[in-house]
């Protein structure tokens, strides 16, 4: 992943992710979408996001269901 895909993301999710933690996929995959589409309009193709996090959905679920741990 390049190093300007990975600070995009993590900025991204520090800015996004709600403070709570959560498994539902619905608001996984719509977190996901809205990051694609902030990505494209920031310049960054997805695939240079996802060539190492893999699937953006299973990225956006993974760290709901850690967010309290990371808050709190």
């Amino acid at each position: 992943m390049s190093v300007r895909g990975l600070n995009f993301l993590q900025r991204w999710m520090d800015d996004n992710l709600p403070h709570h933690s959560s498994s539902d996929p619905n608001l996984a995959r719509g977190l996901a979408e809205r990051a694609t589409t902030d990505a494209r309009q920031a310049g960054i193709p997805p695939e240079e996001i996802s060539e190492e996090v893999g699937s953006l959905f299973t990225t956006m679920l993974e760290a709901l269901e850690s967010r309290d741990r990371e808050v709190g």
